[in-house]
C-alpha cells in the first residue's frame, strides 16, 4: 500500500524511551522546515496502541531496529529504523570499560553483521553479546549477563532500563545524533519519493479516464490488466479486467503482436473499430500490450476537422529570395524580374532544368507578392495517377464514387482560395485536367466531383516544368490555348552551366552546410576548386552540386592540402575511373560541346567584368591563360 504523504511537509512519528526522545528532539530541531515531528515515548510491544492512534495522522514512523522488526508490515504506514554505527559501538565500549573489561553487549538482531571480535581486539576488552528481538527476549538476556557476573551492560533503552533494575551499570548505546539524524533524512526522502509516486500515478490515471480513446492494458499472456470508460464503451461492457483481447476483438491480431514484438496499426477490428496493438518491451522480452481503440467515425470526423483547420489555417511558403544561392548576373536578372512578376496579377510559367530552383522560386515569388498573407499550395503533378489528381485538386462530394470520404473532401484548389496554387510538372497533366485547369484559369471557378454547384475561388497559379514546353506544345501533348494562358509570365532559371561565378559560392555553401569545421580549410582552395567545377557539366545543376558537396565532405580529411583536395573533388565527380584507370577519350561531338560552353562561359564573363583581373580570378587563371583563351576563341578587345 502506497501512503499518501502530506503535499507541503511529511509528518515523522520518532518512537523511543525518553534518553532517544530527548536526542530526537535536537535533531527534529534541524530539519522542522523540511517536516513536522511525532514523539512517542514507548518501545517494544507496549508501543502498538499508540502507533494505532498516529497511523492516520503520521506519515512515516522511525524506531529502533527491535521496534521496526515487530511492527513492519503491521502498520498502514512505513516504519524505518535507526541503526547505531561502528563508531557509536566504539563510543559506548570506551564508556563502559572504565567500569570493567568484560562488557555485555545487547543488540536487535538487525545488528548481527556487527564485527564483535574485531572491536574486543581493538578495544582490549572481552565483549559477549546477544541478539534480541521482544522485550522478554532482552529481559532474559539481562538475567543471564546478571547471572554471569557481568557489571557493565551496553544496549538501546529498553535493554538499560531492565539491566538497572537488576544492579548491573547500563551504557546507552544510542546517545549519538548521527544516526537520528540519518534516519530522519531517508524518512524524508522516502516521503518525498511516495509523493512524486502518487503524484505520477495520478497523473496516468487521469490520463487513461480522460482519454477520448478507449485504452486496454495486458499482461503478457494477452488478459486485461487495465481499461477505461470509452473502451468498456465501445466494446459494450464494464467488465474487462482479466478478459482476453483477442477474445473481446474476434481476432489473432494480439496474439501476433505479442510473440513477434510488432506492432500493427489501424486495423479494422468488430467492423466498426480502428485499434493498434502497441507491445510492452523491455531487455527482458515483452511484457504485454497496450491497445488503443476508436470508432471508423470519429476517425473520419477527426479527418474532416484537421482539413477544416488546415483550411483555414493555410499552407506556408517555406523559402524566400534569400534560400536562393548566387550572385552571378543572369541569376541576378531572374531575381528581379521573378520580384517584377511577384507583384503583378496573372499566372507565372517557370521553366529550366531539373534541380534549378523552380520550386525556391515560386516559394519566394508568393512570400513578396500581395498574397502573401494566405495559403501556398504546392503540388506535384507527376507525383499521382490522373484519376486521384483530379480528386486531390478539385475535391469532391459525399458519395461521389467508392472509396470516397462519407464528408467529401476539399481540393487543393478550395484550400489555395486567395492565395497560390503551384503546379509541379504541369507538362504531366492529362488533357482532361489541362482542359479543367483552362476553365479554371479563365473563369476562377471549379467543380467538385459528383456535385453541380459551382465553387468560385481567387486563386494565383503558378505552373514549373523542366520539359521544353515550346516543343510539347508542337507536339499536342500541352494546349495551346491553356500555354499562352499559362505564360503571360515566363521566367526561365538558367542552368549552373551558365553560371559560372556561383559554382564555388554554391559549393562552399553546402559545404558549410555539411562539414563547416572544414569550410575554411577548402575555402583556401578556390581557384583549384574552380578549375576542377567549370569542366563539369553539372547536368543536375544544383541538385547534382548538393550531391558531389555531400560525397566531397565525406571523403575530405583534414590533412589534404592544395592538389589532393582538386583529386578528391575529381573523384567525387566521377573523372577517376576505377584503380586509377585513364579515362577513355572524349568523343569529337563532346570535346566540341566543351569548346563551345568554355567559350560562352568566357564570354559572358567579359560582358560582365571590364576588369581582366577580376575575370582571371573567378576562372583561377593567370593573365597569359586568359589572353590565350581569347586569342583561341576570337574574343580579343
Amino acid at each position: 500500500m502506497i501512503h499518501k504523504c502530506n503535499i507541503m511537509k511529511p509528518r515523522l512519528c520518532i518512537v523511543g524511551y525518553s534518553p532517544v526522545i530527548a536526542i530526537a528532539r535536537k535533531v527534529a530541531s534541524e530539519f522542522r522546515r523540511k517536516a513536522d515531528f511525532l514523539f512517542v515515548n514507548s518501545l517494544l510491544e507496549e508501543a502498538l496502541p499508540k502507533l494505532r492512534e498516529i497511523e492516520g495522522t503520521a506519515d512515516i514512523v522511525l524506531a529502533g531496529p527491535s521496534t521496526r522488526r515487530m511492527y513492519a508490515g503491521r502498520l498502514s504506514i512505513p516504519i524505518i529504523a535507526f541503526r547505531p554505527t561502528f563508531p557509536d559501538l566504539i563510543r559506548a565500549v570506551n564508556e563502559a570499560r572504565r567500569i570493567d573489561r568484560r562488557i555485555g553487549l545487547c543488540l536487535s538482531r538487525d545488528d548481527i553483521d556487527f564485527d564483535i571480535l574485531l572491536l574486543s581486539q581493538i578495544m582490549e576488552v572481552s565483549l559477549a553479546s546477544s541478539y534480541c528481538d521482544t522485550s522478554d527476549e532482552y529481559r532474559k538476556a539481562c538475567q543471564k549477563f546478571k547471572a554471569t557476573g557481568y557489571r557493565v551492560m551496553i544496549g538501546a533503552s529498553f535493554t538499560i532500563g531492565v539491566a538497572e533494575e537488576m544492579g548491573i551499570r547500563g551504557i546507552l548505546l544510542y546517545k549519538g545524533m548521527d544516526m537520528i539524524r540519518t534516519a530522519v533524512r531517508n524518512a524524508i526522502e522516502i516521503c518525498q519519493i511516495q509523493s512524486e509516486g502518487v503524484r505520477r500515478v495520478s497523473q496516468l490515471t487521469a490520463v487513461v479516464n480522460n482519454s477520448a480513446e478507449g485504452l486496454l492494458l495486458t499482461d503478457e499472456l494477452g488478459r486485461v490488466t487495465l481499461d477505461n470508460p470509452p473502451a468498456q464503451i465501445y466494446l459494450g461492457t464494464d467488465r474487462l479486467l482479466g478478459k482476453q483481447v483477442a477474445s473481446l476483438f474476434g481476432s489473432e491480431l494480439a496474439k501476433k503482436v505479442l510473440k513477434t514484438g510488432d506492432r500493427v496499426m489501424n486495423v479494422v477490428e468488430r467492423e466498426s473499430l480502428v485499434v493498434n496493438y502497441i507491445p510492452i518491451r523491455s531487455a527482458g522480452g515483452i511484457h504485454g500490450l497496450v491497445c488503443t481503440l476508436k470508432r471508423v467515425d470519429d476517425v473520419q470526423d477527426a479527418e474532416f476537422t484537421v482539413r477544416r483547420r488546415l483550411h483555414g489555417q493555410g499552407f506556408v511558403a517555406k523559402y524566400s529570395f534569400d534560400d536562393i544561392m548566387g550572385r552571378s548576373s543572369v541569376l541576378r536578372a531572374c531575381r528581379e524580374r521573378a520580384v517584377q512578376f511577384a507583384g503583378a496579377p496573372g499566372p507565372i510559367l517557370i521553366t529550366g532544368e531539373s534541380g534549378t530552383g523552380k520550386e525556391l522560386f515560386a516559394h519566394s515569388i508568393h512570400r513578396i507578392s500581395p498574397r502573401a498573407p494566405f495559403p501556398f499550395v504546392a503540388l506535384n503533378c507527376a507525383t499521382l495517377p490522373s484519376e486521384l489528381l483530379e480528386s486531390e485538386l478539385f475535391g469532391y462530394e459525399k458519395g461521389a464514387f467508392t472509396g470516397a470520404q462519407p464528408l467529401g473532401k476539399k481540393g487543393l484548389i478550395e484550400l489555395a482560395h486567395k492565395g497560390t496554387l503551384f503546379l509541379d510538372e504541369v507538362t504531366s497533366l492529362s488533357n482532361l485536367l489541362q482542359a479543367k485547369l483552362l476553365r479554371l484559369l479563365s473563369e476562377q471557378e471549379i467543380l467538385k466531383l459528383g456535385s453541380d454547384h459551382i465553387i468560385p475561388v481567387d486563386i494565383r497559379i503558378i505552373a514549373a516544368t523542366n520539359d521544353d514546353i515550346d516543343a510539347c506544345v508542337k507536339e499536342c501533348v500541352f494546349r495551346e490555348d491553356l500555354y499562352y494562358r499559362l505564360s503571360a509570365f515566363r521566367l526561365r532559371l538558367p542552368s549552373l552551366r551558365e553560371r559560372p561565378e556561383d559554382l564555388v559560392p554554391l559549393f562552399l555553401h553546402f559545404v558549410r552546410r555539411f562539414r563547416p569545421e572544414i569550410a575554411g580549410a577548402v575555402a583556401a582552395e578556390r581557384r583549384r576548386l574552380r578549375k576542377v567545377l567549370v569542366a563539369e557539366p553539372f547536368r543536375g545543376n544544383v541538385r547534382e552540386m548538393e550531391n558531389v558537396v555531400r560525397r566531397f565532405c565525406l571523403l575530405f580529411r583534414p590533412d589534404l592540402v592544395g592538389g589532393e583536395i582538386a583529386s578528391v573533388l575529381e573523384t567525387c565527380l566521377d573523372r577517376v575511373a576505377p584503380h586509377g584507370s585513364p579515362l577513355p577519350s572524349a568523343p569529337a561531338d563532346l570535346k566540341e560541346t566543351m569548346r563551345t560552353t568554355e567559350r560562352a562561359i568566357l564570354q559572358d564573363l567579359l560582358g560582365n567584368h571590364r576588369n581582366r583581373s577580376e575575370v582571371c580570378r573567378i576562372l583561377g587563371l593567370d593573365r597569359s591563360s586568359l589572353w590565350r583563351k581569347m586569342k583561341k576563341y576570337g574574343l580579343n578587345d
